[in-house]
C-alpha cells in the first residue's frame, strides 16, 4: 500500500508539469496561431504569468513563464507568446523574485485574471516586433484577427 500511495503522491505532483508541457512542434497545430497582440490595461512585462484552469467550481494556477512572455510593442499594446491568451494571468511576483516554492501557493499573487482590452491572433511565423509596431502605427490592425 506504502508504495501505491507513494506513486499517487508522486503522480499528482507531476501532472503540472505533464499537462503543461509540450514534446516539440510536434503538438503545435498548424492552424494554431503563432502569437497575439494585445492592448493591455497594465504593463505586466516585468511579472510572472501563469496559466489558469477552471474546472467546475475550482480555479487552479500552474504553467509559470518568467521572462520574455510579454514584450512591449509601443504604448499599450504587447507581443503575447502564450497560447492561450484566454488562459493567461499575471502575478504579482516580480521575474527576478521567482522561486520554485512559490508555485504552491501562486493562487494569492494572483493579481490580473482578465490582462487584455483587445486580442489580435497572427498566424505568420515571424513577424518582428518593429513589424507589428508598423501595423499597430499605421491603424493596420484589421491585417491580424480580432478575436477579442
Amino acid at each position: 500500500m506504502k508504495i501505491i500511495k507513494k506513486f499517487l503522491i508522486t503522480a499528482v505532483a507531476a501532472m503540472p508539469v505533464f499537462l503543461c508541457s509540450c514534446p516539440g512542434d510536434s503538438c503545435v497545430d498548424e492552424h494554431d496561431p503563432r502569437g497575439y497582440v494585445v492592448k493591455m490595461k497594465n504593463d505586466y512585462t516585468d511579472k510572472v504569468l501563469a496559466r489558469m484552469s477552471v474546472y467546475k467550481e475550482d480555479t487552479s494556477y500552474c504553467c509559470v513563464t518568467v521572462k520574455e512572455h510579454t514584450l512591449k510593442i509601443t504604448e499599450d499594446y504587447y507581443k503575447l507568446r502564450s497560447h492561450p491568451f484566454d488562459m493567461v494571468v499575471y502575478t504579482s511576483i516580480y521575474s527576478e523574485e521567482w522561486d520554485n516554492s512559490l508555485l504552491d501557493s501562486l493562487s494569492k499573487y494572483v493579481i490580473d485574471t482578465n490582462p487584455f482590452e483587445e486580442v489580435y491572433a497572427f498566424y505568420k511565423v515571424d513577424y518582428s516586433s518593429e513589424e507589428l509596431k508598423k501595423i499597430i502605427n499605421n491603424g493596420e490592425l484589421n491585417k491580424l484577427e480580432r478575436v477579442r
